[in-house]
């Protein structure tokens, strides 16, 4: 079952969703970790109602420019990059769950974070510059 209610080709290329609520990461990991979910808290907060955003990752993109084919994520990892993506987004306040979809786009696997905006708005969560401070992001 497809969990996107998008068609990825258009999502990747933005043909059909701002470029402003489209993030792209190669990969999960510690260091893009804070700067990752303090993205997400903005696209839950969506003050413009625009439907949140999207964070992909398994894409590289300098200067926010897709690089096609996608790097994409060893599908040994894929479980544990679902999991860790959960537990960092519980760093979000009030509670905030966005949808994880693994996807296979060009012959690669990616996750494809939708984060659309919150019911409970505005979220918090931790300053990627400092981690013991909370803040409100918006896009």
């Amino acid at each position: 079952m497809d969990m996107l209610a998008v068609n990825l080709d258009d999502l990747i290329h933005v043909r059909s969703v701002e470029s402003m609520r489209i993030e792209y990461k190669a990969t999960w990991n510690d260091a893009i970790k804070p700067s990752a979910v303090a993205t997400i808290c903005a696209f839950a907060n969506d003050f413009l109602n625009l439907n949140g955003g999207y964070l992909i990752v398994g894409i590289n993109a300098p200067n926010g420019t897709p690089e096609l084919p996608p790097v994409g994520i060893d599908s040994n990892q894929l479980e544990r990059f679902q999991r860790d993506i959960r537990v960092a987004c519980k760093g979000i306040g009030p509670d905030y769950h966005p949808l994880i979809a693994p996807a296979e786009y060009m012959g690669a696997m990616i996750i494809v974070i939708v984060a659309p905006g919150g019911d409970n708005r505005p979220y918090l969560a931790p300053d990627p510059r400092n981690p013991n401070a909370r803040c409100h992001f918006v896009r």
